[in-house]
């Protein structure tokens, strides 16, 4: 039994802002499936530039203060993800690249749609068997990324038509929210020298930003979530480069 569950459609745009930057903190108190929007929606763009501006201001206003504080307080090294990076190569990755793969890998799925949950999937089991198995060796490495993507593509095209959520994921959302908020803070660890337990408020940057691009893929859709992300890696680039 697949147990299917069907999302019912999306609640109308709140109409006023206050109502907009309090939604995520409303959702985030218990996380459940909903029918994102799409930004061709009466007052989507709206929405969504609100929910970006919340965003940046916290981060840059609140999350960041808190970690530099954290981060001079006990004399920990700062981030060398980036380390001998000229500016395009900075730009191009952090700015336009890195959002993009990690919103396809950490958000897309997030709203339950069978096709996506496959293709994640699929995703993982063919990294597994590339780390596995295909490093080092150029033919089983090539062969493994390959069938990764027939596998996922495959199976993407097979379920399009679903619009059913399965019965487990619904369930077991709000776990698979927070999960997600936390796994994608703590990848931005190896950006550090050392790991170490003092260095878990380093990432709250990033834990603060996965659940807002979450909320925002779930609300609005994963376009939107991508440009936000864009926008926060923008700004934030663009003052660590200019105050350094």
């Amino acid at each position: 039994m697949t147990d299917p569950i069907a999302i019912p459609p999306a609640a109308p745009i709140p109409s006023n802002i206050r109502a907009v930057l309090t939604e995520p903190f409303a959702f985030w108190a218990r996380p459940h499936l909903i029918e994102p929007t799409g930004l061709r929606a009466p007052g989507a763009l709206r929405h969504w530039a609100l929910l970006t501006v919340l965003q940046v201001a916290v981060l840059l206003c609140v999350v960041v203060p808190i970690m530099l504080a954290w981060k001079s307080a006990f004399d920990l090294a700062a981030p060398n993800a980036f380390d001998g990076m000229g500016p395009l190569a900075l730009w191009g990755g952090a700015v336009l690249l890195g959002p993009v793969l990690e919103e396809l890998f950490f958000r897309a799925w997030l709203a339950g749609r069978r096709r996506a949950l496959w293709a994640m999937a699929a995703t993982i089991a063919g990294l597994a068997l590339f780390v596995a198995l295909g490093r080092g060796n150029a033919l089983a490495g090539g062969g493994i990324l390959l069938a990764t993507v027939v596998v996922a593509a495959g199976g993407w095209f097979w379920l399009r038509r679903r619009v059913d959520r399965p019965g487990w994921f619904v369930r077991a959302f709000a776990w698979l929210f927070y999960a997600n908020a936390l796994v994608f803070a703590a990848m931005h660890l190896a950006n550090y020298p050392k790991i170490t337990l003092l260095a878990l408020p380093m990432v709250l940057p990033q834990l603060w930003t996965g659940l807002m691009l979450g909320f925002i893929r779930l609300r609005i859709g994963l376009i939107p979530a991508i440009m936000t992300h864009i926008v926060s890696n923008a700004v934030t680039l663009g003052i660590a480069l200019t105050w350094g």
